[in-house]
């Protein structure tokens, strides 16, 4: 039997995420099941079931979706060497572009809630959150060395708020989906070049 690409996997994967979503947003976590998943994607429950185990498996991949998205976007910025402010401006449109899919932002506030009460969901998030704040740790930390942000800037401590910029943008959005993504990511932009973008002196 013929090795199926990566690419094949991830697309299929995509597609079960995107039906699900649709599936979450008309009923809600708690009224879906995995049966609903299945007939929304149009696969066999084999199909399904290859990529995700459960309906809770769903929900941590559409929380952490986003955050994931948001560390490709701090990885690239830095393999780029991108300034600091044009990084941040731009997650804002980034999130956006991903909600205009499947809602899938909206969704992930939800899981949030979700994952107070669910100590593996939980568990799952705090490990996809982990990740982007050592990607923006990291991120600052090379500004540091390179004179673009100061050296007293306390590196893991602007990581958080930075991170609380992105979840701010991503809750107000739901409660406000004509939230501008521009509106919000320029003065974001303003608001970093100010006390990060000091340089080292």
């Amino acid at each position: 039997m013929p090795r199926v690409s990566d690419a094949y996997l991830a697309e299929r994967r995509e597609h079960i995420l995107t039906a699900a979503a649709a599936c979450f947003a008309r009923e809600g976590f708690h009224r879906t099941s995995m049966r609903n998943v299945i007939d929304e994607a149009g696969l066999s429950p084999g199909a399904v079931y290859r990529y995700f185990r459960s309906k809770d498996d769903i929900i941590v991949a559409i929380a952490t979706d986003a955050i994931g998205t948001v560390q490709s976007v701090v990885r690239e910025s830095i393999a780029r060497g991108r300034p600091f402010p044009e990084l941040v401006g731009e997650l804002p449109a980034t999130i956006e572009a991903m909600d205009r899919v499947d809602s899938r932002t909206r969704l992930a506030v939800q899981a949030w809630g979700e994952a107070l009460r669910d100590t593996a969901l939980g568990d799952a998030m705090r490990t996809g959150v982990d990740g982007v704040l050592d990607q923006l740790r990291e991120r600052v930390v090379l500004g540091q060395e390179h004179g673009e942000i100061p050296a007293r800037v306390d590196a893991t401590a602007a990581a958080r708020v930075l991170l609380g910029v992105v979840q701010g943008y991503i809750l107000q959005r739901a409660w406000d989906p004509d939230l501008s993504a521009d509106d919000y990511g320029r003065a974001a932009r303003t608001l970093v070049a100010g006390p990060l973008g000091e340089g080292a002196g």
